[in-house]
This record gives C-alpha cells, structure tokens and sequence, in this order.
C-alpha cells in the first residue's frame, strides 16, 4: 500500500524527508489498528465445538495485537480458556505447565494425533456412508400403502 501512495505522489510535490513523514503518517495513521491490552486474551475462548488447533490459531492471532505479551497471562489466558471437557485438559491436570514454550510444545505435541484421528474418523464416516448408500441402492423397498 504504501509502495503504491509513494507512486502517486506528483514528482517535486516533496521538498524534505520531513514533508514525506508527515504525508505519509497523514496518509496512514488513520489506517493504524488500536493495539488491545493482554487482558484480552482472557475474552478468547475455546467453544466446544472447535479443535484445540483451532482454538491455538486464533489465540495467536489475537495475540498478535495485544499491547505487552506478558508471558505469564498469555499462558493464565491459555490455560483458563481450553474447554473444560477438552481431552487436553486431562493432559494438563496431570502436570501442568509453568512456562509458555511447555504449554506450546505439549498442545503441538497433542495436536497432531488429535489431528490424525479426525482425519481418520472422518474417512471411515464416508466409507460408511458410501456403503450404506450402496446397501440401499441394491435393495427395493416396498411403497407404505
């Protein structure tokens, strides 16, 4: 965007590198996103019907526009917002973690079969589905009189 304002400037509109910070804040500091304090992070929370993973991306994307990433309320926000019936939870009693690189590490850790998982269950459902189909298409049903 600004490689693009910079083009359309008249050649010998600017007189100093001063004249150019002050067009180009003029320009681009209404466009500017409000940072939000880390007090944030604890309105971000996991709803039961999204993945861990899902709940981590946008954790870290609403992360990314706090103010200060204090580390230990990004991991308090973390810890306090998983859905309590999430399998991971069960992790976590066991042993939880004391630093934000731990609690990384173990979700990426439980992630990925968790991922596996879903991708097989969701290909056994279709299986299961395309051979029920196929059941039903062989079969005649008599009309209901």
């Amino acid at each position: 965007m600004a490689r693009v304002w910079f083009g359309t400037l008249w050649t010998g509109s600017i007189d100093s590198f001063e004249e150019l910070a002050r067009q180009f804040l003029t320009q681009f500091m209404p466009n500017r996103r409000r940072r939000c304090p880390v007090a944030h992070l604890l309105t971000v929370k996991q709803r039961e019907d999204k993945s861990l993973k899902t709940y981590l991306t946008h954790f870290n994307k609403e992360r990314l526009t706090t103010d200060n990433q204090d580390e230990k309320i990004t991991l308090a926000a973390l810890l306090g917002e998983i859905w309590p019936r999430n399998p991971f939870m069960a992790e976590l009693d066991r042993k939880t973690p004391s630093t934000l690189r731990e609690f990384l590490d173990r979700a990426d850790d439980f992630v990925n079969p968790e991922n596996t998982l879903k991708g097989l269950v969701e290909l056994m459902k279709g299986e299961l589905k395309a051979k029920h189909k196929g059941s039903l298409g062989d079969k005649k049903v008599a009309p209901n009189h």
